[in-house]
């Protein structure tokens, strides 16, 4: 039985020492290098640096790709469906993920844990994990479900409709929206915990002293700090290049890792170079991106989509500006720690006369069809709500001017095309966006530069999150957390016109 179906751990005090303990096991599906991994041995390091009392073990389902600051259990079949490991005599059902979870815990804390940190199970990259999460709470174990992504934000594709999200333990967020609706749709507000990620300072580098003669130098690189995924919106930093300063060269760091993204980036890869554009492509794979960083003048970002937002906010503390897509409530969640960004836009206005006939309204279809057959069930015979909601997202694409982020990859390669072979429809694509034409050029003032850096650093310090961290830890690990999420209404939350972007399917 483990110990959190009675009284939990950091509540006793050991005969052998003279203050509170708290066992957490975090666990995932893997650590490799992402944005999950990152921020997970962030909050292991942030734990073992403070002075908060927590031991914490890692269980994942593969092993990690860098050495993890803390002991690192690996269960296979926790990894992704395609790569889980199913080994002799280990049926890979629920009911075995759970024991094996469970095993893996004793192992590092004999008689178990006192708290599970989930991340991302409401993303389905594991069919038996949310089975194997409500077989742990019905034996008493305590879970803080920490959500980077929801499905429900148009990813039909990881979605799972099988059975309840987890219940009756508490959530946090990374971003204040998401907390939000997931109080709207029927958790306890106090049991919905908003811990935005970390940021790292980097040592010996004062923008106020240097930055302005580093610029003087010569940086010619704009860097997009990226692995080059669908809703990273790569077709847009094509679009971007062709404005950028003379001599400058825009620096693509990684390549995607999933098939289905591979065949997209290589069609950028290709349009880039035919129409002889300044790229550079996986630049992350030569250098480091402390290299990259230190090489760049600024940083641009054009991705539609970001559950925390590092691509904005970590450019501010190596003192660079950043300039590119706004996404609204990430940008708002920053203002509130008075951290402000002047060279960004709400989208790029591209003529729907410009389209070739019908192929918007193709590709729209196309995707409104995923949506109701993946989402569909979930509204049962009350069908009617989830057709209001998709004509309301058509919406979107019916204006004359459509936003070019917004297109799928085929639209938004024909508009590059069609730019590269007219100079006069450039020269209306930038009438129409006149922020394109010195989006790049100006040099930031050295004083606000660092007035941002100590903002950001400020803000988002490891000390202050570290805190906030076993705060949540010592809410959820009490067990008390009664509620469940209503999820039709948690993803008529998400099906906003604002937020569709076929690029990002």
């Amino acid at each position: 039985m483990l110990l959190s179906t009675m009284v939990p751990r950091f509540l006793i005090q050991s005969a052998d020492e003279y203050h509170w303990r708290m066992k957490v096991a975090q666990l995932h599906f893997h650590l490799r290098r992402g944005g999950v991994a990152s921020v997970m041995l962030h909050q292991v390091r942030s734990l073992a640096e403070s002075e908060e009392d927590v031991e914490t073990v890692l269980v994942v389902g593969a092993p990690p790709e860098a050495k993890a600051p803390v002991p690192c259990i690996v269960v296979p079949g926790l990894d992704y469906d395609s790569l889980a490991k199913e080994e002799a005599g280990n049926p890979t059902d629920a009911e075995s993920l759970a024991d094996d979870i469970e095993q893996a815990v004793s192992r590092a804390f004999p008689g178990g844990c006192d708290l599970i940190h989930v991340h991302n199970p409401l993303i389905r990259k594991n069919r038996r994990l949310l089975g194997a999460l409500r077989r742990l709470r019905e034996r008493g174990q305590a879970f803080l479900v920490q959500v980077h992504d929801f499905a429900e934000d148009f990813r039909p594709e990881v979605y799972d409709g099988e059975g309840p999200y987890p219940f009756d333990c508490d959530y946090a967020t990374i971003n204040g929206r998401d907390r939000d609706r997931l109080v709207a749709s029927g958790l306890e507000a106090d049991r919905v915990h908003f811990l935005p990620n970390p940021v790292a300072a980097h040592d010996g580098f004062d923008p106020r002293s240097s930055y302005a003669v580093e610029v003087a130098r010569g940086r010619r690189t704009l860097l997009y700090p990226v692995r080059a995924i669908g809703r990273k919106n790569i077709g847009e930093a094509l679009l971007l290049a062709r404005f950028l300063p003379e001599g400058a060269e825009l620096a693509v760091t990684l390549p995607p890792t999933s098939p289905g993204d591979g065949k997209v980036y290589r069609g950028w890869r290709e349009l880039a170079a035919a129409q002889g554009l300044r790229i550079r492509f996986e630049a992350g794979l030569g250098q480091s991106l402390d290299a990259l960083y230190g090489s760049s003048f600024g940083v641009v970002t054009t991705s539609v989509k970001e559950g925390f937002g590092y691509s904005y906010i970590d450019p501010l503390v190596r003192g660079l500006p950043v300039a590119g897509r706004e996404i609204p409530h990430i940008i708002g969640d920053f203002a509130e720690r008075g951290l402000h960004f002047d060279r960004l836009y709400r989208g790029i206005a591209i003529p729907r006369s410009s389209l070739p006939d019908g192929l918007l309204e193709e590709a729209v279809e196309s995707r409104l069809s995923a949506f109701k057959r993946v989402y569909g069930p979930l509204f049962g015979s009350d069908r009617a709500r989830l057709e209001t909601r998709l004509a309301s997202l058509r919406l979107r694409f019916k204006e004359e001017l459509v936003d070019f982020g917004a297109l799928d990859p085929g639209l938004q390669s024909f508009i590059l095309v069609k730019m590269d072979r007219d100079s006069g429809f450039q020269g209306e694509i930038a009438t129409l966006n006149p922020f394109l034409v010195g989006l790049f050029e100006a040099s930031p003032d050295p004083a606000e530069a660092g007035r941002l850096r100590d903002a950001a650093l400020s803000g988002y310090s490891e000390a202050t999150y570290a805190k906030a961290l076993v705060a949540a830890y010592r809410s959820a690990a009490d067990g008390r957390a009664r509620g469940e999420i209503d999820r039709a209404r948690l993803l008529e939350s998400y099906l906003e016109a604002s937020s569709f972007f076929l690029c990002a399917s």
